[in-house]
């Protein structure tokens, strides 16, 4: 097995390992190592089908299932499927992870891993983006590091100021019969020590004490420092191709820049995570 930087705020390539085998002790401690301080990883040349793609995420932790039950396997439902294939009710394309974003951020154990799989790609486009919030939370000036440290959000299924071009997800209603979930805007991952920026803007009802509009505002700004080209990562799929990041210190997005007549499909696991911090 080979590790390689991608960059030097996230990412590292790993070559030479099939996770469809098993794996000794000290290669799943070294795989778990390269993740965290990587905050990325992209595990090149896999062969899966789901149930072998569903073992190999669960040696970096327990799995969890995705919120919404549509995007389950009806016979595997710890895995999902990330289908651009599938349409809104009125026939329109979905926009799932169009904005920069941390997932599940209305559970109160979120993922701290969440891990792609390519199973069919189009011609041209479609890369899934990822920054390091780590950086950029470091990376803010002292006074405003400062301020929004401790800022605490609210999170729903979907904010009623969140700018998301899903018209479906727009429809939901935040108030269902989970409670709203506080997290903290600013989090410590328990593996690094290290503080990332951390937050789901279509989730986020309101940081405590702000406007739903003015908080949608507020996280508009810290992507700007977040998504700096020093700190981001393009992932450019290929065949084969297990994409794995840290929900505790990166932001991500998807891509819609391919032709919608092309499908691009992707298995999609969650590993759990403790309460943030």
């Amino acid at each position: 097995m080979q590790i390689a930087k991608i960059s030097e705020h996230i990412g590292a390539e790993v070559t030479g390992i099939d996770l469809s085998q098993p794996l000794d002790e000290a290669t799943q401690q070294q795989l778990y190592r390269a993740l965290v301080d990587n905050i990325a990883l992209v595990i090149r040349d896999q062969h899966f089908t789901p149930q072998q793609f569903l073992a190999a995420t669960r040696l970096f932790g327990e799995s969890m299932q995705d919120e919404d039950a549509k995007y389950r396997m009806p016979d595997l439902p710890f895995v999902g499927t990330v289908d651009s294939m599938r349409k809104n009710k009125d026939g329109s394309r979905v926009y799932n992870g169009e904005r920069w974003h941390s997932d599940h951020t209305n559970q109160e154990f979120p993922p701290k891993f969440t891990t792609l799989y390519a199973v069919e790609l189009p011609d041209n486009g479609g890369a899934t983006n990822l920054a390091s919030s780590k950086a950029g939370f470091e990376s803010l000036p002292e006074d405003f590091r400062k301020r929004i440290d401790g800022m605490q959000t609210v999170n729903v299924i979907v904010g009623s100021a969140a700018r998301s071009k899903n018209s479906d997800r727009k429809k939901w209603q935040q108030e269902g019969t989970r409670k709203p979930v506080i997290q903290p805007l600013v989090r410590t991952n328990p593996d690094t020590g290290g503080k990332a920026i951390y937050f789901h803007p279509n989730k986020v009802e309101n940081i405590v004490g702000m406007t739903p509009e003015d908080t949608q505002d507020l996280l508009d700004e810290l992507v700007g420092y977040v998504v700096r080209p020093a700190f981001t990562y393009v992932h450019k799929w290929r065949r084969g191709d297990m994409l794995i990041w840290d929900n505790r210190s990166a932001l991500h997005k998807a891509e819609f820049d391919y032709d919608p007549a092309q499908r691009r499909l992707l298995y999609r696991c969650l590993v759990k995570g403790e309460r943030p911090q």
